[in-house]
């Protein structure tokens, strides 16, 4: 069936369709169905606070500190970039590590917690408290239109010069070239997080009211003391990475660079990888969550996972998200056995090459189309 790619914004009639329609083909199970199965062959162990992962937050910021002090130190070049890069594979693991702490699978005290994400904060540039509250609802309107981490929606298509500019620089079929747009997949996590927070904290209420998703962001924040609290952690944020340049580096840019600017992009391009494999190819499915259906799992080698907590295993983490992500290959284990025709588990690179052959727009719950309506591909599915 031909999909139409002129509607309008305004076109009721197919946001109504597109919302309440088709999903009856994806046999989707409710994740408190799986949950309610697992639970119950899953050891006790596994839902309690997961402690010692705090040690992997204590080395992880011992590497990335003894980076800073020996950059600033050394004045070997090479040497410089190459504790950068492994800085920046740090932040990464220490992102993930923040990942899990909000998800109270770490540490039960909401105020401890909230102190030990802000130091890694300060670091990746982004201010924890507001993440929080949005990748929270992501979990809880996962694969529904308005669920904030998810791709464009065929009425939201780039229309303007600058959007499709944007939208050429995402990994898809459509990218101006792969590697610029792995380059700029650091960048696309800023655009990502600054479209949430000024849709989300600034803007007015009828300029967006067509796009749903930042509709439910500004219902996050609807309080004034909120708005001004995320405002606080930019500033806070913003002055430690002065701090950083004057202070540390002694207004050195390269130092900065190789301290701060390039760990970040690193830590950005590799967690957005992940971002986009977890969820861009796989289809919506509407009002009822079903992990096994919206959401990928990716096989990686061990030695990865441990570095990087098991981020993998995002079906795993979309069932239990308060679950230690230590326990997850249990989960996984499960999975496989009691699901193996709805299971996805595909390599990590395979899933990649797959996003760099799709486009990364919905033309409805279970089709990708291309901008100029040229190319229509299914989503990934567990029958496909």
């Amino acid at each position: 069936m031909a999909v139409n790619l002129n509607v309008k914004p305004n076109d009721i009639s197919f946001k109504k369709n597109f919302e309440s329609g088709s999903t009856k083909e994806l046999n989707l199970i409710s994740k408190n169905e799986y949950r309610a199965v697992l639970a119950k062959l899953l050891p006790e162990e596994c839902f309690k606070p997961d402690t010692k992962h705090v040690l992997h937050y204590l080395v992880c910021m011992g590497i990335y500190l003894i980076g800073i002090f020996s950059i600033v130190n050394i004045s070997f070049l090479p040497l410089k970039i190459i504790i950068s890069a492994v800085m920046g594979i740090t932040l990464t693991a220490l992102t993930f590590f923040l990942h899990d702490l909000f998800h109270g699978s770490i540490i039960k005290s909401n105020l401890l917690a909230y102190l030990t994400g802000l130091s890694v904060g300060i670091f990746n540039l982004f201010a924890p408290i507001f993440w929080k509250r949005v990748h929270n609802f992501h979990h809880a309107r996962t694969g529904s239109i308005d669920d904030p981490d998810r791709s464009y929606i065929l009425h939201e298509k780039p229309t303007n010069a600058l959007e499709k500019f944007v939208y050429s620089m995402r990994i898809s079929d459509e990218a101006i070239h792969p590697f610029i747009s792995m380059l700029f997949m650091s960048l696309g996590f800023f655009f990502y997080f600054f479209n949430n927070m000024f849709y989300g904290l600034v803007a007015n209420r009828a300029s967006i009211k067509e796009d749903k998703k930042y509709q439910r962001v500004q219902e996050l924040f609807k309080k004034k003391r909120d708005r001004l609290f995320v405002l606080g952690e930019l500033i806070l944020i913003f002055s430690f990475q002065a701090f950083l340049f004057v202070y540390v580096c002694n207004q050195n840019f390269l130092n900065y660079f190789l301290v701060s600017l390039m760990p970040v992009g690193i830590a950005h391009i590799i967690a957005m990888s992940y971002i986009h494999t977890n969820h861009f190819l796989s289809p919506l499915t509407g009002d009822i969550d079903d992990p096994l259906v919206n959401s990928l799992s990716l096989k990686n080698s061990w030695f990865v996972d441990k570095i990087f907590s098991n981020f993998s295993h995002h079906v795993e983490h979309h069932l239990f998200p308060s679950m230690g992500s230590y326990h997850y290959p249990k989960v996984r284990k499960l999975l496989l056995k009691l699901y193996p025709e709805r299971y996805q588990l595909i390599p990590m690179i395979d899933t990649m090459k797959m996003l760099f052959k799709t486009p990364r727009i919905y033309g409805d719950y279970t089709h990708l189309v291309n901008i100029d309506g040229t190319k229509k591909i299914d989503c990934l599915l567990p029958t496909n």
